[in-house]
């Protein structure tokens, strides 16, 4: 009995103290329930009351913290799984697959105007020139040889076209013997890059391909077809 009076006792000092529950619960161990009972009359001065109710706050707000890091964690491990299992199913493609790849690729961004007589693509990302190279050569049996490439810069960028194309042509494999001259757009940008970032677009023709870009057509025919199944 002398020992729940010497506890009871202790709860009800860290009361008067300013301590909340939960933090007489942790010097403690009685249980909450116990504690309510024990200190339900003693009235606590305005300044605790709001040191009180900031911890509080401190509290949901370090919640609100841990969510949102568990959150962020589990979008990050589901960014990779995804991501990894993405490039699983597509790192290996047979000779159709990419056959298949590098059509619906060129239906997307190459040239297919009615007046062209080659082939011809452009885009700025260096990774799917790269891809679009490679099924020309493996896929249509193009030699890099027969490719000729133009590169397109704002104006602004006109002093960097060299290191630019020296970029293109590494990144590529084409000599800048191969290079056509440079075409420059006048569009005023309100963003410049003060890096590496930026390499402009890059086209990409294949010198006497006109049965190649026939070819082409029939492709991007045959995939219109599966529209109607």
């Amino acid at each position: 009995m002398r020992h729940k009076q010497l506890i009871k006792a202790k709860v009800r000092s860290l009361r008067i103290k300013g301590l909340s529950l939960n933090q007489i619960f942790s010097h403690t161990n009685i249980p909450k329930t116990t504690i309510r009972t024990w200190i339900k009359d003693i009235e606590l001065s305005a300044k605790q009351i709001a040191i009180l109710r900031e911890r509080v706050q401190e509290k949901l707000q370090e919640g609100r913290i841990r969510k949102q890091k568990i959150q962020k964690e589990l979008k990050i491990k589901n960014e990779k799984t995804l991501m990894n299992k993405g490039k699983n199913q597509t790192k290996k493609l047979t000779r159709r697959e990419l056959l298949i790849a590098g059509a619906a690729l060129y239906w997307g961004e190459g040239f297919k105007n009615r007046h062209e007589h080659r082939l011809g693509f452009c885009n700025s990302d260096p990774e799917m020139i790269r891809f679009y190279i490679k099924w020309l050569e493996k896929s249509l049996g193009v030699k890099k040889d027969k490719i000729i490439v133009r590169l397109t810069l704002n104006e602004s960028y006109k002093e960097r076209v060299r290191k630019i194309e020296d970029c293109w042509s590494k990144i590529t494999g084409i000599p800048k013997s191969q290079f056509t001259k440079t075409f420059y757009q006048r569009t005023q940008w309100k963003k410049q890059y003060n890096d590496d970032s930026y390499h402009g677009v890059l086209r990409v023709h294949v010198g006497d391909s006109l049965n190649k870009l026939l070819l082409m057509r029939g492709f991007i025919e045959g995939f219109k077809l599966n529209l109607e199944k």
